[in-house]
């Protein structure tokens, strides 16, 4: 920047009205607050009113901001925001379409202009800093990425799907590279307050959790005290169904646990632990119950080991443990009614085995049989020679959003193959890695949540929905540059 443009901005930094924002939007508060207006977004239809404070937000902190850590809430809680009526794969005349959808394009490339200009020539956090930072997993992305691209390259169709499939690569590869690339040069990590990431965390699942319980208080979910299962797929916001909701939710249980660990008084975060828990079970996602679960388990019994305050968490887990192990005593023959509704997983019928999994057991073995026809490169993102559910009905996303095989590993045989089995190997392997060079009390968190995205990916899309894996991006910044607790696990 201009000599003389920095040190002004420097000094109007110093201005009581701007350090006074600053301070709030760089804090656990400021967290809570972009919350709030995400639910109400929601809650609301006011996604236009929301995306253009948005907009506003980040020229702000592009100009003022000290660095741009201020900006990582937005990238989920813009995911979670959108309204039912307005969700863009079911809705072709809502908010994302026609002009306020070019309007929301164009104040959007206001605030990239500002960011770009920001990033180019901020003198601590700028171009030299982005492109001179030495990056632990950047190997192991850059080769997932290059598996993506090269997806199908050798199948007989692929001049048709060509620009799709580099299209949809391009959109996965900058879901799990931009991020991490990005904030892992631009934000002051000395400086770093890791309780404003895990308030990313827990405010994300609560925000959601209200999302559900805003979608229970207007369906008819609930018939004759009972879970209605055909009710619950015709459950859906502006950016996912059940299964979506509930993986944001269980994604969120082990920040819940990070605060019980280290507040002196950890019951009120215990508490929400299991509100989220119960969320979960009432979301009927039974992949993401699995996730979920374990998400909870570890995390709990890490913090019963590590909690500051050990006398309190033991007494309250043991209090509440005990008056949940009363009421499912009480209620045992009432309980399992509430799931009559959903059908068994496994049922023994007159000597044969059926099977009710969605449909995934399917997917599995017809994504190996693709993976066998095409065993290099994978058959790319399309087409895909299997019938596999999509809920998207809007003719421009159906068009461009293929269907998925709701598994990684099936995902990564069919659509990339040798080369893309390999890559994700090499890129998990790797997040291990730092994990166990750096484990302190904060990466192990993150490695819980991580445990329970990779386990729910294992039953749905997850690691292909561009939404979770921008959160997942920013935690690989956080664990490789923002974990400096001597905490260690």
């Amino acid at each position: 920047m201009d000599n003389t443009i920095y040190k002004t901005r420097n000094t109007l930094r110093e201005v009581e009205p701007i350090a006074t924002i600053n301070r709030i939007i760089g804090s656990p508060l400021g967290v809570c607050l972009l919350g709030l207006l995400t639910f109400l977004s929601f809650a609301f239809s006011m996604e236009v009113v929301f995306y253009t404070f948005v907009v506003i937000y980040t020229i702000y902190v592009g100009v003022f901001a000290k660095d741009l850590k201020p900006l990582m809430p937005l990238f989920i809680f813009c995911y979670i925001a959108p309204s039912a009526i307005n969700n863009p794969g079911k809705n072709a005349n809502g908010i994302f379409f026609g002009s306020t959808g070019l309007y929301l394009g164009a104040i959007l490339s206001v605030a990239v202009v500002v960011l770009f200009v920001r990033i180019v020539f901020d003198r601590q956090m700028g171009l030299r800093r982005l492109l001179g930072t030495k990056r632990t997993l950047l190997p192991g992305i850059l080769a997932l990425g290059a598996s993506y691209f090269l997806s199908g390259i050798l199948h007989p169709q692929y001049a048709e799907y060509a620009k799709n499939n580099l299209i949809f690569a391009a959109v996965q590869f900058a879901s799990v590279f931009l991020l991490y690339y990005v904030f892992s040069a631009t934000i002051d990590w000395d400086d770093f307050d890791w309780d404003y990431f895990a308030t990313i965390g827990l405010v994300m699942g609560l925000v959601v959790t209200a999302e559900l319980a805003t979608i229970y208080w207007s369906n008819n979910i609930v018939v004759n005290g009972m879970l209605s299962h055909e009710s619950l797929y015709s459950v859906y916001t502006g950016w996912g169904g059940k299964n979506n909701i509930a993986a944001i939710i269980g994604m969120s249980i082990p920040f819940a646990f990070y605060f019980a660990c280290r507040k002196k008084h950890p019951t009120v975060f215990l508490m929400i632990a299991c509100l989220l828990l119960v969320s979960v079970i009432f979301s009927g996602s039974r992949g993401s119950m699995i996730g979920a679960a374990i998400a909870f388990v570890l995390s709990f019994i890490y913090t019963f080991i590590k909690s500051e305050n050990k006398v309190e968490f033991r007494l309250v887990s043991i209090l509440l443990f005990g008056v949940a192990g009363v009421l499912l005593w009480s209620f045992r023959d009432q309980l399992p009614l509430i799931y009559k509704d959903f059908p068994t997983i496994i049922v023994f019928y007159e000597g044969s085995i059926i099977i009710h999994d969605a449909n995934r057991l399917d997917y599995i073995v017809n994504g190996i049989k693709v993976f066998f026809r095409n065993p290099i490169f994978g058959q790319s993102f399309y087409p895909v020679e299997y019938e596999l559910t999509t809920f998207i009905e809007t003719p421009e996303l159906l068009s461009f959003f293929p269907p998925r095989w709701h598994n990684t590993i099936v995902q990564m045989m069919a659509s990339c193959g040798i080369v893309g089995i390999v890559a994700y190997l090499y890129h998990r392997v790797s997040t291990i890695k730092l994990y166990l060079r750096n484990r302190t009390r904060e990466n192990t968190y993150l490695a819980f949540y991580i445990a329970a995205f990779v386990a729910m990916s294992l039953f749905d899309c997850h690691f292909f929905n561009v939404g979770p894996v921008l959160f997942y991006s920013m935690a690989f910044a956080v664990a490789e540059f923002g974990s400096d607790s001597s905490e260690y696990a």
